[in-house]
């Protein structure tokens, strides 16, 4: 089941850090391409399964381009973090206006308006919440593969 909620999980204190990763994306027009590189690599050296992979390069994908088309090509920020289990991916950008938790009619002919639906069909949980000079979007996605 997948459920919005409006903050990033907080993180639990650990003997050892988890794995974190942040990576700026200043070129709003190679952002996209850059970002799916960077987590491909990442998450393969974390030892992420594949399939989890795959479905987070195309959250990331999704996220970073409503950042890039929403900021007015502003900068913004990938960042991956493992905790709990679960694959926490937050794209921070420089506009303040929250995102819209809708999805587009079944018979709309836009072609615009469903990276949202993607993302929410993909993550175990996903939101937005305001911060310093913008907001971050996130989702969660669990680290095991979900079988069919």
């Amino acid at each position: 089941m997948n459920t919005t909620i409006n903050r990033l999980p907080t993180q639990q204190q650990h003997r050892h850090h988890p794995p974190s990763s942040h990576l700026p994306l200043s070129d709003a027009q190679h952002a996209v391409r850059a970002a799916r590189h960077h987590a491909n690599k990442v998450l393969t050296a974390w030892g992420i399964p594949s399939a989890v992979i795959d479905d987070a390069v195309v959250v990331i994908s999704e996220l970073v381009t409503n950042a890039a088309l929403h900021t007015h090509n502003g900068p913004a920020e990938l960042h991956l973090l493992v905790e709990d289990r679960q694959l926490v991916i937050a794209v921070t950008d420089t506009c303040a206006d929250s995102i819209e938790h809708t999805v587009p009619r079944e018979d709309s002919a836009d072609d615009h308006g469903r990276g949202l639906a993607i993302v929410r069909a993909l993550a175990c949980a996903f939101g937005c919440h305001r911060v310093a000079g913008g907001k971050r979007v996130w989702a969660q996605m669990e680290l095991q593969a979900q079988t069919a």
